[in-house]
């Protein structure tokens, strides 16, 4: 079986991080968050979240969705 990769939105993304929409922000603006956007909507890749989650001071991640 595939893995599927699951997209939050920014909401499902700061629930499961606990962080604030500003912070959500700052990760992604700094490369540490795995994303796309469709229209004027950001989904982030889950497993980047639960990165970030674990180690918020982490390293930049060089793909961009």
């Amino acid at each position: 079986m595939e893995h599927e990769k699951k997209w939050l939105s920014s909401k499902e993304a700061q629930k499961v991080a606990h962080i604030k929409g500003c912070d959500l922000m700052h990760y992604r603006i700094q490369g540490k968050l795995e994303f796309k956007k469709t229209g004027n909507a950001y989904f982030y890749l889950k497993e980047s979240i639960v990165k970030i989650k674990r180690n918020p001071t982490q390293k930049k991640i060089s793909l961009k969705i």
